[in-house]
């Protein structure tokens, strides 16, 4: 109760008071910066894009990443940001359309603090150990918080403050030490198919009225849910929350209880499960390419990681995509919590010339709600002529122009030496075979290559 006044004390009195109470200074001569214009700064931390659209962690990083830019994606692929016991691991202020996905992060007050934020995305992290909150949300609205892991962190794993029209879905969040899920005047959100486990507290809600709470697993709390002045709804008409200290009857075997789970001051969960919820749920999880710039008319490969996160076993499609073109698809069947990589051939041939986003899409199976992560990009390909290595000057790989001339005989010859970057070495690579054939491709750049670039510099390439 002590802290709910203050946090009521906060709201009434003095709004930005919840800027001095829970923004901790970021770590001092560490912070990264992700600005509004696209840069990273400084420029030399473990964080690259292309695009200034997806950002992806290519290390493990000790500061606090505050983000200024919307609409971009951050991809931790499995990094580690940690910190020293304060500030954000990430902090997202007045942005909207941010996702952050696929990070470890401990060890800071909070793991993911977000205010004054919309449609912004937080799935697939892993939270853990913070002095505070896993993940807390001020003052925000649409925002969805989604598969990710809350653990050992010393208040709740997250916290809504003022926020509404929100989706909490698919997590895991346990052994947190005062609250799994903690609700305080916000409204209009959906918290769905959580496992809550091992907490003080699985859920608490004050001055939060109209929220939808179904098909979670509280599992194991001293309390399992509280609320005050709030009066939401803890089931969907047919079907409600698995609650493990519910000693109702099932006298037909339904599934459901047969009588209401009782939460208090008119809150009460009509349809009760009596086992846990075991959710249907696909994701792509990662998706990539062979290469990223392709002569036309030539294949590269695009592969896919998809897993089943779900408990039971699918069957299902998972296609490739070149914006909004389909590419290729396939059928496949996968158990529950196994994973798979397949590989999809692209011929570029009937594709115009130009930047290309691949991307795979598994197919949404019957009772699956969380579909946020059905679709990964594979970021961007560009079509472009056979024999354009690039250009610019001095010239440079990648900065294609769409001619063959001597800026590209230039960056040829580095590939034909060997003296090429190596993620560039492969743009030699123009065909193979006796007599050499444009687009059978050997892994190598030879004299068969230099002749067929010969072709390409004169006129005669495809």
């Amino acid at each position: 109760m002590k802290r709910f006044a203050a946090m009521l004390l906060a709201l009434l009195v003095v709004s930005n008071l919840v800027s001095i109470l829970y923004i901790m200074p970021a770590k001092a001569g560490g912070t990264i910066y992700i600005r509004s214009d696209g840069s990273i700064d400084p420029s030399d931390a473990p964080i690259t894009t292309v695009d200034k659209t997806t950002y992806t962690l290519t290390g493990d990083i000790s500061s606090s990443i505050i983000v200024e830019r919307s609409n971009i994606v951050i991809d931790g692929t499995s990094h580690l940001v940690r910190g020293d016991g304060t500030g954000e691991g990430f902090k997202l202020v007045d942005v909207n359309s941010v996702t952050i996905k696929n990070t470890r992060i401990e060890n800071f007050t909070y793991g993911i603090y977000i205010e004054s934020a919309s449609f912004t995305v937080v799935r697939d992290n892993n939270l853990t150990a913070n002095s505070y909150d896993g993940i807390g949300v001020f003052y925000s609205s649409n925002i969805t918080i989604s598969n990710n892991i809350m653990t050992l962190n010393e208040y709740d794993g997250i916290e809504y403050f003022a926020s509404s029209y929100g989706n909490i879905a698919g997590n895991h969040i346990t052994s947190n030490i005062w609250f799994g899920i903690g609700i305080y005047f916000s409204s209009n959100n959906n918290i769905i198919e959580n496992t809550v486990t091992n907490n003080y507290k699985g859920i608490e809600l004050i001055l939060s009225p109209d929220n939808s709470v179904f098909h979670n697993n509280f599992i194991n709390h001293t309390l399992q849910a509280y609320t005050e002045s709030s009066i939401d709804t803890w089931d969907n008409g047919r079907q409600g929350n698995y609650w493990s200290d519910y000693n109702g009857t099932d006298a037909n075997g339904d599934g459901i209880g047969d009588t209401p789970y009782v939460i208090g001051g008119s809150n009460q969960d009509n349809y009760p499960l009596m086992t846990p919820h075991t959710p249907h749920d696909l994701a792509v999880i990662h998706s990539t390419t062979s290469r990223t710039v392709v002569g036309q008319g030539s294949s590269l490969n695009i592969n896919a990681t998809v897993a089943n996160r779900g408990d039971y076993t699918e069957t299902f499609n998972v296609t490739a995509y070149a914006n909004d073109t389909a590419i290729q698809t396939k059928t496949l069947t996968l158990t529950s919590g196994n994973s798979t990589t397949l590989t999809f051939t692209w011929d570029t041939s009937g594709f115009a010339r130009g930047n290309y986003t691949i991307s795979a899409v598994a197919d949404t199976v019957p009772g699956e709600t969380d579909t946020e992560d059905n679709n990964c990009s594979g970021g961007w390909i560009l079509v472009a002529m056979v024999g354009d290595l690039g250009g610019g000057v001095p010239p440079a790989f990648f900065n294609c122009d769409g001619k063959c001339d001597g800026k590209d005989l230039s960056l040829f010859l580095q590939c034909f030496k060997g003296t090429a970057p190596p993620d560039a070495m492969y743009l030699g690579d123009l065909g193979g075979g006796v007599p050499p054939a444009f687009f059978n491709c050997d892994g190598k750049c030879d004299g068969k290559d230099l002749s067929l670039f010969l072709q390409c510099f004169k006129g005669l390439g495809p």
